[in-house]
């Protein structure tokens, strides 16, 4: 009898540690917003189920802990209505102590005709939603999940483009280690940038992290906007995540487009299920540029310029033609350019004027293997102030245009990857100068239905070939129409 009294007070006892562990760490009730003793003050709207109309005037907004600011908001019934007809409003919570992870709980219902609010996280961050789209006519119950907290946390709540809402029962207590989760380490969108008029797929990778999921694991669907746009490695990961890499496919006009991938799991736990969406977005931009990245027709300096500060509007897998006149190799000092050199070999400076003196204007070019042979200027002096051509990457892995801490191009090695004047006539031009002089690796010859009664050659993914606009595609992830040998190929 003794040892089962001694159990059951040491369960107790467990029993409150654990419940005064999930206490809540701040709590919001907002039900001192209530008129008394038959007085009326305006305090109507949301809990008593009224929506909209001549309510929630009142100006005196009481709280439980004072401290909040308040931007165009006013006192409702036992709640707050945050905005105006007129203006954005918003609330923001005193500094809350906390060090770590928490859960913030709170209640929301729209006014009548409107349905959008946001909420800022300042001193935390978070992978879940903070964007909401609310039914009409009720209360939804949001849960943000908060980490990387250092010490204080403030959270705002945000009226978008004057819709008006109702805020209750703002709650922020201690994360449970064991709640089911799906996070990625970018948040809740994946933004690829501002693209050219003229572009080819890109590749981005989302890290998904799963905690306490089932052995089903996650479940990847594209819904609403554009999910024609993109393409996904595959339809599941695994219960404890993966990375997932989501391909932006052409296609896209000028323009601002995106689409919702949604992921979903099951807390093994509870059996609830768990949800995580991400916004998939991106942006056409009509570039105004020189050239178009061929070897007929390369980028000038001016261009690469230009695109280095249009991040995304290239691509690290994508291989361009450039034009510039070298004024010499890179000087470095930290793996940074300082200045211009006669004695490196590594790579090149060039410009659009072979007079250029503004270190704004310039673009460095890596070399290597077969091409910096014929391209260095320690061997070939006579190149300096002289127009070449080079054909490279204008993004490395990590997406940054810049190489030595300048606009540049990347990886021109093989032979195929240059071209130079012969050194006895440095005033010859490149053959393939100009739109209208054919290019047989890129030009179109002809369109042939049928390779093997026509007699012309099989596609051979081994062999350069290039998208429509005679831009080069590396790799075996692109889709559509393709050119090669001056024959075109559906891939």
């Amino acid at each position: 009898m003794k040892r089962t009294i001694i159990f059951f007070a040491w369960l107790c006892a467990a029993a409150v540690l654990t419940a005064a562990e999930m206490q809540p760490i701040y709590m919001e009730t907002f039900d001192r917003c209530i008129d008394a003793e038959g007085e009326d003050y305006g305090y109507t709207g949301g809990n008593d189920n009224q929506w909209g109309g001549d309510i929630a005037k009142a100006v005196v907004i009481y709280q439980d802990s004072p401290e909040w600011s308040f931007t165009y908001c006013n006192g409702a019934y036992q709640c707050l209505k945050v905005g105006t007809s007129a203006k954005q409003g918003s609330a923001t919570t005193p500094a809350i102590e906390c060090v770590g992870e928490a859960v913030l709980t709170c209640r929301v219902a729209p006014w009548e005709g409107d349905s959008i609010f946001t909420i800022h996280i300042s001193g935390g961050t978070t992978n879940d939603d903070t964007w909401f789209e609310l039914p009409k006519h009720k209360w939804t119950d949001i849960t943000v999940h908060i980490s990387d907290i250092q010490g204080s946390l403030k959270i705002t709540f945000s009226s978008v483009a004057k819709h008006r809402f109702f805020l209750d029962d703002v709650c922020v207590r201690p994360a449970d280690p064991d709640a089911g989760a799906i996070r990625t380490a970018e948040g809740s969108s994946l933004d690829w940038g501002l693209m050219g008029s003229s572009y080819s797929a890109s590749k981005r990778v989302l890290h998904v992290t799963g905690t306490n999921l089932s052995d089903d694991g996650i479940s990847l669907e594209m819904e609403d906007g554009e999910p024609e746009l993109f393409s996904l490695a595959y339809d599941k990961l695994p219960a404890d995540g993966a990375d997932l890499a989501i391909v932006c496919r052409e296609g896209a006009g000028v323009g601002q487009h995106g689409t919702f991938l949604y992921m979903r799991g099951t807390d093994k736990t509870t059996g609830k299920i768990i949800g995580k969406r991400v916004m998939l977005l991106f942006e056409v931009v009509a570039v105004d540029l020189d050239g178009a990245g061929t070897r007929p027709n390369p980028y000038t300096c001016g261009d690469v310029i230009t695109l280095a500060y249009n991040e995304g509007t290239v691509w690290s897998d994508t291989y361009y033609w450039v034009t510039g006149y070298v004024l010499g190799g890179v000087k470095r000092y930290q793996n940074q350019y300082d200045g211009i050199s006669l004695e490196d070999n590594l790579s090149l400076v060039i410009a659009d004027a072979p007079d250029e003196t503004d270190d704004h204007n310039y673009v460095l070019v890596q070399i290597s293997h077969e091409a910096r042979a014929a391209l260095n200027v320690v061997d070939n002096p006579e190149l300096i102030g002289v127009q070449v051509k080079v054909e490279g990457l204008l993004l490395n892995d990590n997406y940054s245009p810049l190489y030595l801490g300048k606009p540049g191009v990347r990886n021109v090695s093989a032979l195929s990857q240059y071209w130079r004047p012969a050194k006895d006539n440095l005033d010859e031009q490149d053959p393939m100068n100009g739109t209208n002089d054919p290019d047989p690796e890129t030009s179109i010859e002809q369109v042939d239905a049928d390779p093997v009664a026509t007699g012309r050659p099989v596609f051979d993914p081994s062999q350069p070939y290039y998208t429509l606009f005679g831009v080069r595609v590396q790799g075996n992830g692109y889709h559509g129409v393709v050119i090669q040998n001056g024959y075109t190929f559906i891939r």
